[in-house]
């Protein structure tokens, strides 16, 4: 439905077969408008398909829970932009994929036009696996929108299809971040009047030696279901949700000042990573553009080793 092509077909000079069949343009109402070539391969061989320029928006092709032992056509692509969901597209997407046995291939892009990253595609036998990389992973955080002013790193983000259509369980991790002017982080600091912390973040910015989380990505939005944040000024964890469609968020948990020291009987004493004998249990809710933050004070005064305890049931994702 709503597909328009105009092209032409050439045969080979000998022995005949499809050579090449080029359409400029082929449109798919809503979903595709590129030029597409079908370049044969010989016989009994799968022609190569290659696409080139325009827009591919794979939100209105549906998804695919299950590999395909069918397998299709080697797929070359060169995308002036492919969209991923409602805030995510990938600019100048290049890839090249094998597709016998299920997708399976590289590719490189820029994050909503503004953070380059490179990937990996396999097959499994719940759909496609992707691994992405990059030498700024807090550049690709700030594209994505979720969290600005977040600079350097190195990245490495995994998404696994857990079977169910649109959904992958996610596995984030980067090093040596710095953050900048976070208007939220600031209202935070302010909140526990951590004064050293927020002239850094100012200035040079915060430095976090690591930043792993686990998540569980979904049309709808982020369940974060673990994450922590750790450098010498501080550690900082967080579980909860973000919908990707309203751009809110109901977000907690515990900000652990003095981390190179506190953090060290943590280790001995607090139940998760990133957390520090003594912090401050707080809150994120509202707009991801202005949340309000809450810090209950008294908090610190419970050490980690009984944190768990008082510790509410995390938030769930609401579409």
């Amino acid at each position: 439905s709503g597909l328009q092509a105009s092209g032409t077909v050439t045969l080979k000079p000998e022995g005949g077969g499809l050579d090449r069949a080029v359409f400029s343009p082929l449109k798919i109402a809503g979903k595709l408008n590129s030029r597409v070539e079908v370049i044969g391969r010989g016989a009994n061989r799968q022609p190569q398909v290659v696409i080139k320029g325009g827009t591919i928006d794979i939100r209105k092709f549906g998804v695919t829970t299950g590999g395909s032992s069918a397998g299709g056509p080697p797929l070359e692509f060169a995308l002036d932009r492919l969209v991923v969901t409602d805030t995510i597209a990938l600019d100048q997407f290049l890839g090249s994929f094998r597709n016998d046995k299920g997708m399976d291939g590289t590719f490189k892009a820029k994050l909503n036009g503004k953070a380059a990253i490179t990937g990996t595609v396999i097959p499994t036998n719940k759909g496609p696996a992707v691994r992405i990389l990059s030498d700024n992973g807090g550049r690709v955080i700030s594209a994505t929108g979720i969290l600005e002013n977040v600079n350097g790193g190195n990245m490495s983000l995994t998404l696994q299809p857990n079977g169910k259509p649109g959904q992958f369980d996610g596995a984030l991790s980067i090093t040596n971040a710095r953050v900048k002017k976070a208007p939220a982080l600031a209202d935070l600091l302010s909140a526990i009047s951590v004064i050293g912390l927020l002239e850094q973040l100012t200035g040079d910015g915060i430095l976090f030696s690591n930043t792993d989380a686990r998540f569980l990505l979904t049309p709808g939005g982020v369940t974060l279901r673990s994450s922590s944040a750790v450098g010498p000024s501080m550690g900082i964890t967080m579980d909860g949700v973000f919908n990707t469609t309203t751009r809110r968020m109901d977000m907690r948990g515990v900000v652990s000042p003095i981390y190179a020291v506190n953090g060290l009987f943590g280790a001995l004493f607090a139940p998760r990573k990133g957390e520090g004998l003594f912090g401050f249990n707080y809150t994120l809710r509202g707009s991801a553009d202005g949340p309000k933050v809450g810090v209950n004070p008294l908090s610190v005064l419970t050490p980690g080793i009984f944190r768990e305890i008082f510790r509410q049931p995390a938030p769930k994702l609401k579409n």
